[in-house]
């Protein structure tokens, strides 16, 4: 489920030492997508989620039939935003709009200052991020999506 690589790194004194790198998975992105949608549907209402890997790009994505498609760019973007930053898009949006000098940050079209975007952090290493749009609003989709997320962590 979790793809771990080690590599050995070598200093000018000829001591190796092996750093791992975890590599989140298809099917650890798929177990994400799922329980952070059943976590939506339980505890607001069923939504669009998306999975971004390590690279920033999607692995995996669903959108229940309820939900506007255009939920699933919202999904997208707010994961990027999650992935970018590497904190939630929910505590980036406020904290944006409290400095004037960030204001034009919702300018760039891959970010999207709104809540639903959390980096998915194992072992201390950005694996990827997860977000959720249609849950009712920046709050519910932002707490779902990290139940979700700390559900599926606390398995491996």
């Amino acid at each position: 489920m979790l793809l771990m690589i080690t590599t050995t790194c070598c200093s000018a004194v000829s001591h190796a030492a092996l750093n791992q790198h975890y590599v989140m998975s298809l099917t650890l992105a798929n177990q994400l997508n799922q329980q952070v949608m059943q976590q939506c549907t339980q505890d607001a209402k069923p939504a669009a989620v998306v999975v971004l890997d390590q690279g920033g790009n999607v692995l995996s994505s669903q959108r229940h039939e309820s939900v506007g498609i255009h939920n699933l760019i919202a999904a997208q973007r707010k994961a990027f935003t999650a992935y970018s930053t590497k904190s939630n898009s929910l505590d980036f949006m406020r904290n944006a709009q409290k400095n004037p000098d960030a204001q034009n940050l919702n300018s760039l079209p891959e970010l999207l200052l709104l809540g639903g975007g959390v980096p998915v952090i194992y072992q201390g290493q950005l694996l990827g991020a997860v977000g959720v749009a249609g849950a009712g609003g920046s709050v519910q989709d932002h707490q779902c999506t990290q139940k979700g997320i700390e559900t599926v962590l606390k398995q491996l």
